[in-house]
């Protein structure tokens, strides 16, 4: 295995555990996710990662690819959400409770995860798609 496959690995394995924490902070702050929110927020942040890592054992450049798209997605995706618009999942906007802090750390964090991750898989998928995957035939 790969030294970029082994961040990989870790980038995404501590995406999902910031995500459960995240959710659990917007559990207590009462703001929940619906309708299609909910649908991205379940396939592309957190399924989509761990499902493109089973992907990474057979075929590493479609692995880092996907994991690059989806990590870009879930960074757009949250800092829309959670800096830009006015809402009740804007950072700014959620009142001082027990979960705010948590909450609002998370939030941070998985921006700051989101884009190691993006970083690690365009390297990734580069150095994969430099690597040929057979010797090359010679000739004479």
């Amino acid at each position: 295995m790969e030294r970029l496959d082994r961040y990989l690995i870790g980038v995404v394995l501590a995406h999902f555990v910031v995500n459960l924490v995240h959710a659990t902070a917007h559990f207590g702050l009462q703001v929940l996710p619906a309708g299609l929110n909910l649908v991205f927020i379940l396939g592309v942040i957190l399924i989509g990662p761990i499902v493109a890592l089973v992907i990474l054992r057979f075929n590493p450049p479609l692995a880092a690819a996907l994991i690059a798209v989806l990590m870009g997605a879930s960074f757009v995706y949250g800092l829309v959400s959670h800096f830009v618009v006015p809402g009740p999942d804007n950072v700014t906007f959620i009142g001082s409770q027990t979960w705010t802090v948590l909450f609002v750390a998370t939030a941070f964090l998985l921006g700051v995860l989101e884009l190691g991750g993006l970083l690690v898989a365009v390297i990734a998928f580069w150095a994969a798609a430099r690597t040929p995957s057979e010797p090359v035939a010679r000739v004479g």
